[in-house]
């Protein structure tokens, strides 16, 4: 007969129903900013639709890497640099789009061709911007990666799971946000 001494079970399940918990209240608070500050409601579920896709990239990458997804690693995800490069794309193409105005024919609707060169002229044109930014958002955890000992064993997996989640992000506001713009 085993008889349980000290059993954390409770203290485990209650920290991973918080970072849930937070983690979608966090989402939550950061669609209904970005919808409210994009002033598009299209655009802001655009931008929106990456937090949990570049979330999905950042778990595939620790399951692949090895990395624990702990209460500091997953709770130090920060939507806002999540979606920094999207939004940067989805407001050059919503400005480049309006500001170009109805197409030559008079038409207030323009044709898949039309919406698609504009959409990757807007997208082009800001994207060495963009990348520049999320480079310098990657290399700020370039020092936490490198410690060792038991600060390592603390904040690496923290760093790891920022640095593929931003890489994520990164990945989609090159291939899925034009695209679904």
């Amino acid at each position: 007969h085993i008889e349980a001494f000290l059993n954390r079970s409770d203290l485990v399940d209650r920290a991973m129903s918080t970072v849930a918990r937070n983690l979608i209240e966090g989402a939550l608070i950061v669609i209904f900013i970005l919808v409210l500050f994009l002033g598009n409601f299209r655009a802001g579920l655009i931008v929106a639709s990456v937090i949990p896709l570049a979330m999905l990239f950042a778990l595939c990458m620790m399951h692949l890497f090895g990395v624990s997804g702990n209460l500091m690693s997953l709770g130090a995800i920060d939507f806002g640099l999540i979606v920094d490069g999207a939004v940067i794309i989805v407001e050059s193409v919503v400005h480049y789009i309006s500001r170009r105005g109805p197409s030559a024919g008079g038409s207030l609707l323009l044709s898949q061709q039309e919406m698609d060169t504009r959409v990757f002229e807007a997208s082009s044109r800001i994207r060495k911007a963009a990348t520049f930014g999320e480079i310098i958002i990657l290399i700020v955890y370039l020092p936490i990666l490198a410690l060792s000992g038991i600060e390592g064993k603390m904040f690496q997996p923290m760093a790891f799971v920022v640095c593929f989640a931003i890489l994520g992000a990164f990945l989609l506001s090159l291939t899925y946000v034009p695209m679904v713009s």
